[in-house]
């Protein structure tokens, strides 16, 4: 019998023996094991796993994303967050750190400051300026862009030291360096132990301002440290730099490079008689005295005024008057007002943007068979970087100008010498005047 078959004769048998709740299933040998009951469990426990890794990764913290750079507001020496109350400067590109000196009380620096320039590692003390090819180009004098070709001067590549060199010379004012920290004998100084931004720069401005209001009298820095090292300099012409540059080419590496300031002195004759005026800026301070008179002052705190002026474009340009306040403090200023401001797209960012650009000083007059005593101070308060440039204007002179309508003036300066090209600074005429010197400094007050 076919049980297969449904037919009457064999539906019962078809019923009784293929019924399905009658059926008996055979167990398998993976069941016989408890197969089931481990796969159920496998299972279980991987999803407890999965769960859990899931939870140990949104715990672990990831690495952070470094914020991009950013050119920072405020003033050139120090944009100082982590100081209080500091008006910003350009600060350092690296990490904050601390400079410290034995005795000294360590100034914390803030984080770097425009990095949309890079700027040159000149501690061993060679200068690279920024002149002015004389290839003309477009029939302007200058190269296209921004009026500088990186790399050309106009008259060679002579390296020059860039705050003087170590031996003397026939035709170089003599520089002397002063560490406002300490004082001759190694003991902090008030304003070495000073750490607040603000109150450094107010205190060394105001130790400035005394010494110019003084007639630039030697004496009120005497009690301080001086370098046994004497430089020998021609010029003033330091693109920016990091301002530990200045001690270390005096010979003084543990010094760090905030509070200190240069004095350069000598007695020139110019190379012909006429009306000159001087034009430049320095950071932090800048300043010069010529023949008996400060014919010089802009930085970006002032030393005649006792005041700051980096942020003070629109106040400086402005005719007196404009703020009574501004007018009141200002009143020892020694430039022209309105103070005109050439402008210089070669110039670094927070130069351009701190200051504007290169201030013009009052004019003063010079003969050629004349002997003129020359001061020239430089400075810089809390630390980072530093620059400082000097150029000069003759009355009735003609001067060609950059694309955004500036004077290309020549540099001041005692030699034939002119930087090379390669960093931010002023265009300059390369074969300008070279003034003489023909003995040292003022004597003693």
């Amino acid at each position: 019998m076919n049980p297969t078959d449904p037919s009457p004769a064999n539906l019962d048998v078809y019923h009784h023996d293929f019924h399905p709740h009658a059926t008996t299933t055979k167990t398998s040998f993976w069941r016989k094991l408890g197969g089931g009951s481990l796969s159920l469990s496998l299972i279980i426990h991987g999803v407890i796993l999965a769960v859990g890794l899931v939870l140990i990764i949104q715990v672990i913290p990831q690495p952070k994303t470094p914020p991009p750079d950013i050119e920072p507001s405020g003033r050139g020496g120090n944009a100082a967050p982590s100081l209080k109350n500091s008006p910003s400067k350009r600060a350092v590109p690296m990490a904050v750190a601390k400079i410290t000196s034995a005795g000294v009380a360590p100034i914390t620096l803030p984080p770097s400051e425009s990095s949309a320039v890079a700027l040159p590692n000149l501690t061993s003390g060679t200068l690279i300026g920024s002149g002015l090819g004389k290839t003309p180009d477009k029939g302007n004098g200058l190269n296209p862009g921004n009026g500088l070709k990186p790399g050309l001067t106009g008259t060679g590549d002579t390296k020059i030291p860039v705050f003087g060199r170590t031996e003397p010379s026939a035709n170089a004012l003599t520089g002397t360096f002063y560490d406002l920290k300490q004082d001759k004998r190694h003991q902090t100084t008030s304003l070495g132990e000073k750490t607040d931004w603000n109150q450094i720069t107010v205190q060394l401005r105001g130790i400035l301002h005394q010494f110019v209001k003084r007639g630039w009298n030697e004496r009120l820095l005497d009690d301080y440290f001086q370098a046994g090292q004497k430089l020998y300099q021609t010029k003033i012409f330091l693109p920016a730099m990091n301002a530990d540059a200045a001690p270390k080419a005096f010979g003084q590496e543990n010094i760090p490079g905030s509070r200190w300031v240069v004095v350069y002195r000598g007695t020139v004759k110019p190379p012909k008689s006429g009306r000159f005026r001087f034009v430049g800026a320095g950071d932090d301070f800048l300043a010069v005295r010529f023949n008996g008179k400060t014919v010089f002052d802009f930085g970006y705190d002032s030393v005649t005024a006792d005041i700051r002026l980096a942020g003070q474009q629109a106040k400086l340009i402005n005719s007196p008057r404009a703020d009574k306040e501004w007018d009141r403090v200002r009143k020892d200023f020694i430039m022209p007002e309105p103070v005109t401001i050439h402008r210089y797209d070669t110039l670094s960012p927070w130069h351009r943007r701190d200051l504007g650009g290169l201030a013009v000083g009052p004019w003063f007059e010079a003969k050629e068979d004349g002997e003129y005593p020359i001061e020239i101070l430089l400075s810089e308060a809390p630390g980072g970087y530093f620059f400082g440039y000097l150029l000069i204007e003759e009355e009735g002179a003609t001067y060609r100008k950059t694309p955004e309508g500036s004077p290309i003036l020549p540099l001041f300066r005692l030699d034939d010498q002119v930087p090379s090209v390669a960093q931010p600074g002023p265009v300059f005429e390369p074969d300008g005047p070279v003034w003489k010197l023909s003995g040292p400094g003022k004597p003693r007050i």
